[in-house]
Protein backbone atom coordinates (compact mmCIF):
# COMPACT_ATOMS: atom_id res chain seq x y z
CA UNK A 1 0.00 0.00 0.00
CA UNK A 2 1.28 3.35 -0.66
CA UNK A 3 0.52 5.12 2.60
CA UNK A 4 1.18 4.14 6.08
CA UNK A 5 -2.26 2.63 7.50
CA UNK A 6 -2.32 5.21 10.48
CA UNK A 7 -3.18 7.89 8.01
CA UNK A 8 -5.44 6.24 5.63
CA UNK A 9 -7.46 4.83 8.71
CA UNK A 10 -7.56 8.53 10.56
CA UNK A 11 -8.60 10.20 6.44
CA UNK A 12 -11.37 7.07 6.37
CA UNK A 13 -12.81 8.65 9.39
CA UNK A 14 -12.65 12.18 8.82
CA UNK A 15 -14.67 10.69 5.62
CA UNK A 16 -18.17 10.60 8.24
CA UNK A 17 -18.27 14.27 8.35
CA UNK A 18 -18.44 14.63 4.20
CA UNK A 19 -21.00 12.15 4.48
CA UNK A 20 -22.67 13.69 7.01
CA UNK A 21 -22.85 17.49 4.74
CA UNK A 22 -23.61 15.46 1.33
CA UNK A 23 -26.68 13.88 2.96
CA UNK A 24 -28.04 17.64 4.26
CA UNK A 25 -27.35 18.78 1.16
CA UNK A 26 -30.01 16.40 -0.37
CA UNK A 27 -27.27 14.39 -2.21
CA UNK A 28 -28.33 10.75 -1.17
CA UNK A 29 -25.98 10.00 1.34
CA UNK A 30 -27.11 7.91 5.19
CA UNK A 31 -25.11 9.30 7.21
CA UNK A 32 -23.78 7.72 10.79
CA UNK A 33 -23.80 10.03 13.05
CA UNK A 34 -24.61 14.19 12.66
CA UNK A 35 -22.16 17.03 13.72
CA UNK A 36 -22.99 19.19 11.10
CA UNK A 37 -25.60 21.64 11.63
CA UNK A 38 -27.82 22.52 8.72
CA UNK A 39 -27.62 26.19 8.36
CA UNK A 40 -23.73 25.87 8.76
CA UNK A 41 -23.88 24.72 5.14
CA UNK A 42 -23.30 27.07 2.30
CA UNK A 43 -22.82 27.00 -1.13
CA UNK A 44 -20.18 29.01 -2.19
CA UNK A 45 -21.38 28.47 -6.31
CA UNK A 46 -21.58 26.01 -8.88
CA UNK A 47 -18.77 26.86 -11.69
CA UNK A 48 -20.17 25.17 -14.82
CA UNK A 49 -19.74 21.09 -13.36
CA UNK A 50 -18.48 21.74 -10.56
CA UNK A 51 -19.92 23.14 -7.11
CA UNK A 52 -18.01 24.34 -3.77
CA UNK A 53 -18.98 24.42 -0.15
CA UNK A 54 -18.40 24.83 2.86
CA UNK A 55 -19.09 23.87 6.34
CA UNK A 56 -18.39 23.57 9.71
CA UNK A 57 -17.65 20.52 11.77
CA UNK A 58 -16.94 19.78 15.05
CA UNK A 59 -12.67 20.27 13.98
CA UNK A 60 -13.60 23.85 12.50
CA UNK A 61 -14.15 24.17 8.44
CA UNK A 62 -14.48 22.17 5.38
CA UNK A 63 -14.27 23.41 1.93
CA UNK A 64 -15.01 21.08 -0.74
CA UNK A 65 -15.87 21.10 -4.39
CA UNK A 66 -17.51 18.19 -5.75
CA UNK A 67 -19.61 17.02 -9.21
CA UNK A 68 -21.05 14.16 -10.63
CA UNK A 69 -19.98 12.04 -13.69
CA UNK A 70 -21.29 13.25 -17.36
CA UNK A 71 -20.82 9.49 -18.34
CA UNK A 72 -21.48 6.33 -15.73
CA UNK A 73 -20.85 3.01 -17.45
CA UNK A 74 -22.33 0.34 -17.15
CA UNK A 75 -25.41 2.29 -17.80
CA UNK A 76 -27.54 -1.34 -16.62
CA UNK A 77 -26.15 -1.43 -12.83
CA UNK A 78 -27.95 -0.07 -9.54
CA UNK A 79 -25.69 2.82 -8.08
CA UNK A 80 -26.22 5.30 -5.22
CA UNK A 81 -25.17 8.75 -6.35
CA UNK A 82 -21.38 9.60 -7.71
CA UNK A 83 -19.46 12.06 -6.84
CA UNK A 84 -15.79 13.16 -7.13
CA UNK A 85 -14.96 15.61 -4.01
CA UNK A 86 -11.34 17.62 -3.28
CA UNK A 87 -11.52 18.63 0.41
CA UNK A 88 -9.95 21.25 2.48
CA UNK A 89 -10.29 20.59 6.18
CA UNK A 90 -8.62 23.66 7.73
CA UNK A 91 -9.01 21.90 11.40
CA UNK A 92 -7.40 19.30 10.24
CA UNK A 93 -4.59 21.03 8.28
CA UNK A 94 -5.96 18.63 5.39
CA UNK A 95 -5.28 20.23 1.68
CA UNK A 96 -6.67 18.08 -1.55
CA UNK A 97 -7.88 15.31 0.09
CA UNK A 98 -9.06 13.06 -3.40
CA UNK A 99 -12.07 11.43 -1.95
CA UNK A 100 -14.27 9.55 -4.85
CA UNK A 101 -18.22 8.25 -3.56
CA UNK A 102 -18.78 5.17 -6.54
CA UNK A 103 -22.01 4.26 -5.02
CA UNK A 104 -21.29 1.23 -4.68
CA UNK A 105 -19.31 -1.50 -1.89
CA UNK A 106 -15.56 -2.04 -3.77
CA UNK A 107 -13.93 -5.01 -3.96
CA UNK A 108 -11.17 -4.37 -1.51
CA UNK A 109 -8.50 -6.07 -3.77
CA UNK A 110 -8.99 -3.87 -6.74
CA UNK A 111 -7.24 -0.56 -6.73
CA UNK A 112 -8.82 1.92 -8.65
CA UNK A 113 -7.48 3.85 -11.44
CA UNK A 114 -7.50 7.99 -11.73
CA UNK A 115 -6.76 9.31 -15.68
CA UNK A 116 -6.45 12.62 -16.52
CA UNK A 117 -5.45 12.95 -19.88
CA UNK A 118 -2.04 10.94 -20.26
CA UNK A 119 -1.40 11.05 -16.87
CA UNK A 120 -2.53 7.78 -14.37
CA UNK A 121 -2.90 7.68 -10.61
CA UNK A 122 -3.18 4.77 -8.39
CA UNK A 123 -5.73 5.03 -5.64
CA UNK A 124 -6.18 3.18 -2.32
CA UNK A 125 -9.36 1.37 -1.16
CA UNK A 126 -10.00 1.04 2.36
CA UNK A 127 -9.62 -2.41 2.75
CA UNK A 128 -11.10 -1.91 6.69
CA UNK A 129 -14.37 -1.27 5.26
CA UNK A 130 -14.84 2.27 6.77
CA UNK A 131 -15.74 3.48 3.77
CA UNK A 132 -16.77 0.79 1.57
CA UNK A 133 -17.75 2.66 -1.50
CA UNK A 134 -15.22 5.38 -1.46
CA UNK A 135 -11.63 5.58 -3.54
CA UNK A 136 -8.80 7.70 -1.70
CA UNK A 137 -6.26 9.61 -3.58
CA UNK A 138 -2.37 8.67 -2.79
CA UNK A 139 -2.06 11.18 -0.12
CA UNK A 140 1.72 11.79 -2.12
CA UNK A 141 0.24 12.38 -5.68
CA UNK A 142 -2.99 14.72 -4.58
CA UNK A 143 -1.08 18.31 -5.37
CA UNK A 144 -0.11 16.37 -8.79
CA UNK A 145 -4.25 15.27 -9.03
CA UNK A 146 -5.47 18.74 -8.35
CA UNK A 147 -3.26 20.52 -10.62
CA UNK A 148 -3.94 17.50 -13.47
CA UNK A 149 -7.18 18.31 -13.19
CA UNK A 150 -6.86 22.16 -13.27
CA UNK A 151 -4.59 21.49 -16.72
CA UNK A 152 -7.22 18.80 -18.21
CA UNK A 153 -10.67 19.13 -19.84
CA UNK A 154 -11.76 15.36 -18.16
CA UNK A 155 -11.31 13.01 -16.27
CA UNK A 156 -11.95 9.07 -15.98
CA UNK A 157 -12.14 6.99 -12.82
CA UNK A 158 -12.24 3.25 -13.45
CA UNK A 159 -12.89 0.56 -10.39
CA UNK A 160 -14.74 -2.91 -9.51
CA UNK A 161 -17.64 -3.43 -7.46
CA UNK A 162 -17.72 -6.13 -4.55
CA UNK A 163 -19.74 -8.33 -7.64
CA UNK A 164 -16.95 -8.14 -9.69
CA UNK A 165 -18.72 -5.63 -12.10
CA UNK A 166 -16.18 -2.87 -13.23
CA UNK A 167 -17.31 0.30 -13.80
CA UNK A 168 -15.69 3.68 -15.63
CA UNK A 169 -17.04 7.03 -14.55
CA UNK A 170 -15.68 10.59 -16.88
CA UNK A 171 -16.27 13.78 -15.08
CA UNK A 172 -15.69 17.08 -17.05
CA UNK A 173 -13.10 19.40 -15.54
CA UNK A 174 -14.88 22.57 -17.01
CA UNK A 175 -14.90 24.89 -14.24
CA UNK A 176 -13.05 22.93 -11.43
CA UNK A 177 -10.46 25.64 -11.86
CA UNK A 178 -13.01 28.47 -10.66
CA UNK A 179 -14.51 25.99 -8.13
CA UNK A 180 -11.24 25.31 -6.28
CA UNK A 181 -10.08 29.56 -6.56
CA UNK A 182 -13.75 29.45 -4.76
CA UNK A 183 -12.23 27.54 -2.07
CA UNK A 184 -9.10 28.98 -1.87
CA UNK A 185 -10.75 32.48 -1.63
CA UNK A 186 -13.14 31.53 0.65
CA UNK A 187 -11.28 29.38 3.15
CA UNK A 188 -7.56 30.13 2.97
Amino acid sequence: MHANKRSFLKRSFLFRPLLILLSVLGLGFVPAISTVQAQEIENLGTFKFWTAWKARDSKGVICYISSQPQVALPTNVNRDPIHFLVVNRLGEGTINEVQILLGYPLDPNFEGELSIGNQRFGTLVDKDQQSPSTLWGIPSDERSIVNAMKAGSSMTVKARSQRGTNTTDTYSLSGVTAALEKVSQTCG
